[in-house]
């Protein structure tokens, strides 16, 4: 637009007419060329999957777009055509240069925002491409055979969606401090830099402790499920319900089996935690495991030491029952029970000088308990008793019959 011939045009006219003639067209002009410029905005994004995906989640993009292009357009003319006046040309003065700073950064924005969207459009490709090849190498089924039990349903493929997710929130997160670069803002940039410089360098332990934590759990499955299978099949289970029997206790809920095979993956998948933990570094996180390794075996051996003994408490119990009397069999069967409690408890390391403490106050209690008991017992009603044992132990000598004298 050539605004001096159109000065030249006016020329017949004052300066402060022809000025407010030359910013009207201008400004109407200008108007004009804004509305086109935002309608093509707006369609053009509209056309976009990106602007028909908001469409249908009720947003619109595209006219948001061309709001702001509208907006931005006319103002520029408005300036230009208010510059005709130099009463306003000091006032408008600062506004022309934040319009000339902020079109200066536009250059920087618009590489930012193309760097970003790049970016995650490369980050759909890497997610779609790690999910594609995990349920190619058929992962999810794996790990669905892995940790299903014997009583466990199909399972669905979360564990490809959730490595596709990673992958896309890492290489999106790479671009997005890319883009911030390209903005120059170091008060953002830096730190994220720094941060992600952290992580790239941690990457290669995080990699390999996970790889090491996810071998000790499929390792801990495996032998699990062996030995949930394994030993019905010798037989184990169903020996130690007839050995119950002899208590004349039957239907119990604990399987040895399965008990068996939790406690067999605890310990495999401790033990990968432990040496996962030593990869990455993490000193108080391994002394932790490494204490809960060898309180879970000194508990786990204790227990058994219990429950085993508890069962041959029954059992001595039963036999005793029948032989020597029901008192005879209930006595033989707590005592034996407390004694294997304390030795099961004392092999936990559960209050070790307590369990000591407890145990000799047993005994001297136990043989207090016969000593006076028996004592009491014996002299108050068992005298006769002892006097016949003593005398068919210790026979006495047969007293000389008294001499009598002949009659003459």
């Amino acid at each position: 637009m050539d605004l001096e011939a159109i000065k030249n045009w006016l020329s017949f006219l004052p300066d402060w007419a022809s000025n407010l003639i030359i910013a009207a067209v201008v400004i109407i002009v200008g108007y004009f060329i804004s509305k086109v410029a935002g309608m093509i905005v707006s369609s053009a994004i509209n056309k976009t999957g990106l602007g028909r995906k908001a469409k249908t989640t009720g947003g619109n993009i595209g006219k948001s777009l061309s709001k702001a292009v509208f907006w931005v357009l006319w103002l520029f003319f408005i300036m230009i055509g208010l510059s005709r006046f130099p009463q306003l040309a000091e006032p408008l003065e600062g506004i022309k240069d934040m319009l000339n700073d902020i079109f200066s950064y536009l250059p920087q924005i618009g590489g930012a925002g193309l760097l970003f969207f790049i970016g995650f459009v490369l980050s759909k490709i890497f997610r779609e491409a790690t999910i594609s090849t995990l349920e190619a190498a058929q992962v999810d089924t794996l790990v669905s055979k892995l940790g299903a039990g014997a009583d466990d349903g199909p399972r669905s493929n979360t564990v490809s969606k959730t490595v596709g997710a990673l992958v896309f929130a890492f290489v999106l997160f790479l671009f997005g401090v890319a883009a911030l670069g390209v903005l120059d803002i170091d008060s953002i940039t830096i730190p994220l830099t720094e941060m992600l410089q952290q992580v790239m360098g941690y990457l290669p332990q995080l990699a390999s402790a996970i790889v090491v934590f996810g071998i000790s759990v499929f390792i801990g499955k495996f032998v699990a499920n062996l030995v949930r299978t394994t030993l019905p099949a010798m037989g184990i289970d169903n020996s130690l319900s007839a050995l119950g029997a002899l208590d004349g206790e039957t239907g119990s809920n604990v399987v040895p089996s399965k008990v068996l095979a939790t406690i067999a993956f605890i310990g495999i998948a401790l033990m990968g935690a432990i040496a996962a933990m030593n990869i990455l570094g993490i000193d108080q996180l391994t002394n932790i495991f490494n204490e809960l390794l060898s309180l879970g075996g000194s508990i786990t051996l204790g227990a058994i030491i219990i429950g085993v003994g508890f069962f041959i408490a029954n059992v001595i119990s039963r036999i005793a029952s029948q032989t020597m009397g029901d008192m005879a069999g209930k006595i033989i069967k707590y005592v034996t029970l407390l004694i294997v409690t304390f030795m099961g408890l004392s092999q936990m390391g559960i209050g070790d000088k307590i369990v000591e403490t407890a145990f000799e106050s047993f005994v001297w209690a136990a043989a207090f308990a016969a000593g006076v008991g028996g004592a009491v017992a014996f002299g108050w009603g068992g005298h006769k008793w002892a006097g016949a044992k003593l005398e068919q132990w210790f026979p006495s000598k047969a007293k000389p019959k008294p001499r009598t004298r002949a009659k003459k």
